[in-house]
């Protein structure tokens, strides 16, 4: 159960003065429970603490699976009869991928997902991070409207999801150790239409993959995709060369989205296309997207590279590599490129020919401008007047930020994937969802929001208006209040940051 959550209009006058009288407005309001329905969405940062919300889709007749054979009966199941099931898998780990067999999907319409929600919970795994003479996925994606969610696929000799079918759907994945590329898009037929993935994480679990022959999505003829809100770490090649990108659309690939995920210590970032030969990519945007690089790897390359890719767009991206260029466009093929407001440490060059329009981009950002760098964290760690309201209008073209955050907030749009708070408190307060969970609560209670904080604090009054409890340094999507000391009761949490009352939440404490 979720309790109602009251905004104020006077944001901006002092907590000091008014969060009394707050509290006593509480006491004479009900308190009444809200259904929160779940859209299977999220952001990057709880991609990274492990803290998406499971997704609850389902189609057709539902069926529930805790052994490898009873996986494999509603497999071929499903793909007799077409399509139209809904696979829920109980929490263990089930060795059904390998060079003899491995799930092969050719129905419509078929949902796999854990029964408990917990991506670490339900693993799918093959023979091991090793090269094999036969093909060994976790799935092969050949029917349409197929859903992968809130599961982790690991430790095969190919790829963890191999897909030529039309509208995938993947949320809360988790893909680690494969031994090729981790999402392998291929097809005889023309395209690969509208996947959409997203609140996944896709690493190596050692820091480095086996070989070369890597990358996190290698997508030929994809067309219409969305990436978005998914980390890539470690996508690193010991040996040879670079590895592939973590996120590649090439051969024939069209009018793709990839935006709002973060990218650390990868070989190299995004690409759109590769080399001259035949049609690359066509338009595409990349935008809000944070790339790190610490420079440790032995083929450190460009963050984002456009190659035979024309009318692509590359907006408000943070990259921030060892690597001499952040952002290449390469070869005269590539032209009509449109490269504005980004954020980098290094060149953005034309290489070979490629041509385009370059607005608005700095290219001298250093270190300590950025919260954590070590931990590629590129959010801002302090305000920079050369970043704020200083790019170009992109209305009707991006809408928000790496955190979700409405574009623009101030007098313009921010350069970088970050639109600073400080450049418009209201707007982007006025946007902002909190939640906490859980509510009623114990000893702890979870807080969310879709605003990235800052220094922010927690101040929790009883029903007489009392301050009880106050906790400072409250910072990104999501932190979590001890409520060790408090009795059972109705408390009223007040969310605070430069004074200003960011949100309000009755918080019921039940021992």
């Amino acid at each position: 159960m979720m309790l109602t959550i009251i905004s104020f209009q006077e944001k901006h006058l002092s907590s000091r003065y008014y969060l009394p009288l707050l509290v006593l407005a509480f006491c004479f309001l009900s308190i009444s429970p809200m259904l929160y329905s779940q859209n299977c969405n999220c952001t990057v940062d709880q991609v990274q603490s492990n803290l998406v919300a499971p997704c609850d889709i389902s189609v057709g007749n539902i069926i529930t699976v805790s052994t490898e054979s009873g996986l494999w009966n509603a497999i071929n199941t499903a793909n007799n009869q077409g399509g139209d099931m809904t696979i829920l898998i109980a929490d263990g780990t089930y060795q059904i991928a390998s060079t003899a067999s491995f799930p092969y999907i050719t129905g419509n319409n078929i949902v796999f997902r854990s029964l408990s929600g917990n991506r670490d919970a339900v693993i799918i795994r093959g023979g091991g991070m090793v090269p094999t003479s036969s093909t060994e996925n976790g799935f092969l994606i050949a029917g349409n409207n197929v859903t992968i969610a809130d599961l982790t696929i690991r430790d095969v000799g190919n790829h963890g999801i191999q897909v030529s079918g039309h509208h995938l759907f993947i949320h809360n994945v988790k893909i680690q150790d494969t031994y090729e590329q981790m999402i392998k898009g291929s097809t005889n037929a023309s395209s690969i239409d509208s996947a959409i993935v997203q609140c996944s994480l896709f690493e190596y679990t050692d820091g480095i993959g086996p070989n070369w022959y890597i990358g996190g999505f290698d997508i030929h003829k994809g067309k219409d995709w969305i990436v978005r809100d998914n980390v890539f770490k470690n996508i690193t090649s010991p040996v040879s060369s670079a590895a592939e990108h973590a996120v590649h659309f090439w051969d024939q690939s069209i009018n793709n989205i990839v935006e709002r995920n973060i990218i650390i210590n990868c070989d190299r970032g995004i690409g759109y296309g590769l080399g001259t030969n035949g049609d690359q990519n066509e338009g595409g945007v990349i935008r809000n997207n944070m790339i790190y690089n610490n420079g440790e790897g032995n083929f450190d390359d460009v963050g984002i590279g456009l190659e035979s890719s024309p009318n692509s767009k590359v907006y408000h991206n943070t990259v921030y590599i060892d690597y001499q260029n952040a952002i290449e466009y390469r070869f005269a093929t590539t032209t009509n490129t449109s490269i504005f407001n980004n954020l980098t440490n290094q060149n953005i060059t034309s290489r070979n020919g490629g041509s385009g329009s370059i607005q608005t981009n700095i290219t001298y950002a250093s270190s300590d401008w950025f919260i954590d760098i070590s931990n590629g964290d590129l959010h801002l760690a302090t305000n920079q007047n050369s970043v704020i309201d200083q790019g170009t209008d992109l209305t009707n073209e991006i809408m928000d930020d790496i955190d979700q955050n409405n574009r623009p907030l101030g007098l313009g749009y921010d350069i970088g994937a970050q639109e600073q708070i400080s450049s418009g408190v209201e707007s982007i307060l006025s946007s902002s969802v909190f939640r906490t969970y859980p509510n009623p609560c114990n000893y702890s209670t979870t807080i969310t929001s879709n605003l990235y904080l800052r220094d922010a604090s927690a101040r929790i009054y009883n029903t007489f208006g009392k301050e009880v409890k106050k906790v400072n340094s409250l910072s990104g999507h999501i932190n979590t209040v001890s409520l060790e000391n408090l009795k059972s009761g109705l408390y009223h949490l007040f969310i605070t940051q430069d004074d200003n009352v960011l949100t309000s939440i009755s918080l019921m404490i039940v021992k």
